[in-house]
Order: C-alpha cells, then structure tokens, then sequence
C-alpha cells in the first residue's frame, strides 16, 4: 500500500466523479496538494481516511496553515480544531499523534499567525484570515489557555499586531453561527476578551494607530487598503 492511501470510511465518495477525485488525491502522494485537496481530506465531519491515513497528510496540511492568505486555510484549520481533533482523539491518541498535533497548531499560532507583517500593496485579506484562525484558535479547548498571553503580545507588538487584535475585537461583536461546543466555547471567550480589556486602554491605543496608519495610504490604492483601514476604524468606534 502507498504512503498515502484514502479508505474513504464514511463513504463520503461513492459517486464515480467523486470516487475520480479521490484517486487523483491520492496519486499526488502528498506531492503539489492544493487547499481543495486538503478540505476533500479532511472533510468535516467525513474525512476520506482513518485517523492514521489523514496522519500522512498532516506535512502539506500545515504547510497550508503557513500561508494564511489560501482560500481554504480557515475553513481547514476551524474543522481540524472543533471536528477532527475531537472526534478523532481516541484514535489520534493511539497513534501518539494527537498531543504532537496540538503542539504544531501552537507554533503555527506563534510562529506564522500572529507575527503578520502589514503590506500594503497585498490588501487586507490575510489580516482578517489571521484573525479568524486565531479567534478559532484562542477559544478552542487547545489554544484558550494562553489567551492573555497573547492579547498581551498582540497589544504591545506593531501595527499589524494591533490590526489583527482589533479584527479579533470585531469578531467578538459578530453573531454566532457555530454549533453546539463550540458556539458554548466562543460565548465564553468573548467574555474572556471583554473581561481582559475591560480596564486597559489597549484597545483605543490601536485604533488611534490604526487611523494614523489609515491617513497615509492614497485613498486610490488598488489593494483596498485603505477602505479596509477607514471601514476597521469606523466599526471599532461604534464599540468603543
């Protein structure tokens, strides 16, 4: 058998076009993999293999997670965190894996998310992926212990830093639409987040960054920037 092999255990690809996807997947041998190919691997709640065949894929999977800025890295690492890794973890467990997986989403977190670097001329789209990986991140059961530690960093660290916690702070006044555990587990972390800022000038202190910043980009730029600069100030201020 191939190192890398789909058993398709849920079924989830009985059709022959879907049963043709799989295959070419599987032919890749975790080489050239796209963010599509990684979401049909660890597909929600129906995966196309046991927990030791996705095991295999788990190198490409975070290199994935090392570029925020692909379509699928959030909508992957949200199902990772409140789908795979729970219903997964006994066998994870078994296979000495699910400890070592928690451990590499933690440097990802510290080592690709939060030291963003804002570049203008790529646009705001990588910020608000950042941000949305780390509020899956802090409020999952791996990852909301060390909230303050990171709320701390992210507000004493730069501009982009700043950005990414004032998106975090948007993101806490959005409706929820998450199920069960996890919608139990977001409530609390907002709460969590209120509660950290709510004596501390941390917040005000980065949207008066954040406009500083907005006013020296031409209104004009093709990024977007500065609209998403403008339009991130306009909302702070209506919580603030």
């Amino acid at each position: 058998m191939s190192g890398f092999h789909l058993s398709d255990p849920s079924h989830d690809f009985d059709r022959p076009e879907s049963r043709e996807l799989l295959q070419r997947i599987i032919a890749k041998q975790g080489v050239g993999l796209t963010g599509h190919d990684l979401a049909c691997v660890f597909n929600s709640y129906l995966p196309a293999g046991t927990a030791q065949e996705c095991c295999a894929y788990l190198r490409p999977l975070y290199q994935l997670f090392r570029t925020p800025q692909n379509d699928y890295a959030t909508q992957i690492w949200e199902d990772i965190l409140w789908i795979w890794l729970q219903q997964e973890r006994a066998e994870l467990e078994k296979l000495n894996q699910h400890s070592r997986i928690i451990d590499e989403l933690r440097r990802i977190v510290h080592d690709t998310i939060i030291p963003a670097t804002w570049q203008t001329e790529r646009g705001p789209g990588e910020i608000s992926t950042r941000a949305d990986m780390l509020t899956h991140w802090l409020s999952s059961p791996w990852g909301n212990g060390e909230l303050s530690h990171i709320l701390e960093e992210l507000a004493q660290g730069g501009f982009s830093q700043q950005l990414l916690l004032l998106s975090l702070f948007l993101k806490t006044k959005e409706p929820l639409f998450c199920p069960g555990e996890a919608k139990e587990a977001m409530l609390q972390y907002r709460e969590q987040f209120t509660t950290f800022f709510r004596e501390s000038t941390a917040l005000y202190d980065a949207l008066e960054h954040l406009e500083t910043h907005a006013i020296a980009i031409p209104a004009n730029d093709a990024s977007g920037s500065a609209l998403f600069l403008c339009e991130t100030a306009d909302k702070c201020r209506l919580f603030l």
